[in-house]
């Protein structure tokens, strides 16, 4: 069945009879944002810049995955500007308000309080949290969500599952072009004091070719994935406490876009959480572990896309992430909120792989690895002055140690050392405050300003592990520092009637920032470049490296409003100016724009949402030109894609949805090798399905 079958089908449901509508949905004043002081407040009491995604806009995205649906937010964006379906993915490290994504994310992702970050390196597997399972999400941009310590430097984006409800089911199932086949659910059931749910989903697609068309060569072959999710949550009321037992699954495998390279994860995490109210505060308690182990391969590919050799083989990266924590927070008088709480992980990871591929095999073997522990302390109050000023002070004291580090590696013919290194144990430990003020100008307008520090410790894979795109190179550093962010922003909210305005201006700046360095170029012919050693022809070296200082201020504005009880108008924009402001050992790199960051970013959507008969959203998003590099060589184009979702109701609970990803089949940039070979993110991709929301009696 072709995309115009499918559109025919869609339009064929919209004359049928129906049931009258439903009232409209809720106001924007009844949202409430948990992350952005980790107290429960309401979003306009908050002095930062928080979006909130709630259940009605997640089931209206034509999105497949997490972070497509994330970006309609402003400033969300991926070191690749390609969807996670089937980028490979260390290269899915996230970032906010444009201070330069790279594979290890310069924001936090947590699942009910727990991180999604990759232990090992920072990246994210959006693939993990069922669409289905997800009550909301909320998206705290700048490090005024610094509480939350290490990862949290541009911000913070929390994800929070559906509780177990009464007889609650939600289900959906589609398939679509490109060999495309999806399914989901989440189920729950509360009883007396029990509350139990499940969600699980199910994703394959053959996929698509990531070369530009043009520049393809017999090797090319789309880039394929399928993947599988299991979690569950059981909520026990034991008199004022409530506590949850969280446990999940995931297994991912995914082709890389060449017969020689792909790559497999497979994950499981627990975690128990408690909260309980007493007369001397509200309390809550955290305890998780996360494991994962990891592999892919890699190729060196000819010029001419005919051939390849197997370049690099990571047959077990293997981390494992055990965290705890607990916070309390107190109303002292009438006008005082006091929070304050203590946190801890330890994290421990290790790369073993085959390289140096000659005469068709592996001669050399590494591992590569070491542990990271972090703790923190914080604390924080918020002051309301009167009814129309409140003070939101506090701040975090956080410790990050390294140690273990070694690196070794062995010739796999002979046996002998070719490399013996222990790196020595490394420390920091650093003081992050917090400064927020908010005025109610009126009954619908807020002022609101911030100041903050907030940090970010190298990852294992950061310090430890080199890899490979392509014939590309980048190396490892033990020595690297952890990032740190002084910032401050200022912003307006405007809620009157049906519409919502938020702007916000900021400035950041960055000490330390790590980037991939480049050091060399191999040119017409192979080269041997330090540290990287061996880079095949047109091939470049990098390391990641700390630079002195980067330098991002920006604007972001976004807006909703709903002109008439079936329809809603949504709009978002970013614009940075993200630089190198200072960079002792590299001076080349001074007043570059910082890779990986797109000056502008836009989105537009509307919305014709009427209960029992149609629902339909069109949405458009830009982005502007950026650079692949640190040196500005290797520009990457803008675009402008449109999205379409549709769905008509069959019958009650019963509903027939239809998704268009890139509804005008855009090419997109996603990213350009020194030899100037072009990746292209996704084309266009279509899902016919069904959604079930029944009422269950």
């Amino acid at each position: 069945m072709d995309a115009s079958a499918l559109l025919l089908l869609l339009a064929a449901q919209l004359v049928q009879e129906v049931p009258p509508p439903q009232p409209p949905p809720a106001t924007y004043g009844e949202e409430i944002v948990v992350t952005a002081a980790r107290v429960e407040q309401r979003v306009g009491e908050v002095p930062a810049s928080v979006t909130v995604l709630g259940r009605e806009t997640i089931e209206r995205s034509p999105a497949a995955t997490l972070d497509d649906l994330l970006r309609q937010v402003p400033g969300f964006s991926l070191f690749r500007r390609t969807s996670s379906v089937v980028a490979h993915p260390t290269s899915q490290g996230v970032s906010l308000r444009g201070i330069g994504p790279s594979g290890s994310s310069r924001a936090l992702v947590l699942v009910d309080g727990v991180p999604l970050n990759d232990p090992f390196g920072g990246w994210v597997a959006w693939s993990r949290v069922p669409l289905d399972s997800i009550d909301r999400i909320e998206v705290v941009r700048g490090g005024g969500a610094n509480l939350w310590g290490s990862s949290a430097l541009g911000g913070a984006i929390h994800v929070l599952t559906a509780s177990p409800g009464e007889k609650t089911l939600r289900a959906s199932a589609g398939v679509g072009n490109r060999g495309t086949k999806s399914a989901g659910l989440f189920a729950g059931h509360r009883t007396g004091r029990l509350g139990l749910s499940v969600a699980a989903s199910a994703f394959d697609t053959e996929g698509w070719e990531t070369v530009r068309r043009d520049q393809r060569g017999p090797i090319d072959i789309p880039a394929t994935s399928e993947n599988r999710t299991l979690s569950g949550k059981l909520e026990v009321a034991a008199g004022e406490a409530l506590i949850a037992l969280h446990a999940g699954l995931f297994s991912e495998e995914r082709g890389n876009g060449t017969p020689l390279t792909g790559n497999s994860t497979d994950a499981d995490h627990v975690a128990v959480t408690a909260s309980w109210g007493a007369s001397w505060g509200d309390w809550q308690a955290s305890l998780f572990s996360r494991r994962q182990t990891f592999s892919s391969t890699f190729s060196a590919q000819a010029p001419d896309r005919a051939s390849e050799l197997p370049s690099l083989d990571q047959f077990d990266v293997g981390a494992d992430d055990l965290g705890l924590g607990l916070q309390g927070s107190w109303q002292v008088a009438e006008r005082h909120l006091l929070s304050a709480g203590a946190d801890a992980r330890r994290v421990r990871g290790e790369t073993n792989e085959d390289f140096r591929f000659v005469e068709n095999r592996f001669t050399s073997r590494r591992a590569a690895g070491g542990e990271h522990l972090l703790a923190g302390l914080w604390l924080q109050e918020v002051f309301s002055l009167s009814s129309a000023w409140q003070v939101t002070a506090g701040g975090r004291l956080d410790f990050w140690q390294s140690v273990g580090g070694f690196r070794r590696e062995r010739s796999l013919e002979t046996g002998a050392a070719l490399r013996d290194e222990s790196f020595p144990d490394r420390d920091h430990l650093a003081l992050h405050p917090r400064l927020g003020l908010l005025y109610r100008a009126s009954g619908d307008v807020s002022l609101r300003g911030a100041l903050y520090r907030s940090f970010r410790a190298p990852t294992l894979n950061g310090q430890f592990r080199p890899f490979r795109v392509r014939n590309d190179i980048t190396e490892a550093d033990p020595g690297l520092r952890p990032e740190r962010l002084d910032g401050a922003e200022i912003g307006m909210d405007l809620e009157r009637g049906a519409l919502l305005a938020k702007l916000t201006a900021f400035w950041s700046e960055i000490a330390d920032p790590i980037a991939n360095v480049t050091l060399g170029s191999a040119g017409e012919g192979p080269a041997t470049i330090a540290p990287c050693g061996f880079v095949p022809a047109g091939g470049i070296c990098r390391q990641r490296r700390n630079l002195g200082r980067a330098r991002v201020r920006g604007v972001e504005a976004e807006a909703r409003l709903r002109p008439r009880r079936f329809w809603e108008l949504a709009a978002s924009a970013l614009w940075t100016d993200g630089r190198i402001v200072e960079a002792a050992e590299q001076p080349e790199l001074e007043g570059r724009r910082l890779a990986q960051a797109p000056r502008a970013q836009a989105s537009f959507q509307v919305a014709y949402a009427r209960p029992e008969r149609i629902d339909l959203a069109l949405q458009a998003r830009a982005v502007g030109s950026q650079f692949e590099d640190d040196l500005n060589t290797l520009p990457l184009a803008g675009f402008t894609v449109v999205d379409l979702s549709a769905a008509r109701e069959l019958r009650r609970g019963w509903a027939v949805v239809l998704n268009v990803e890139n509804l005008l089949d855009t090419e997109v940039e996603a990213g350009r090798t020194a030899e100037g070979l072009v990746s292209v993110g996704t084309p266009r991709l279509y899902r016919l399905g069904l959604r079930v929301r029944p009422a269950l009696p």
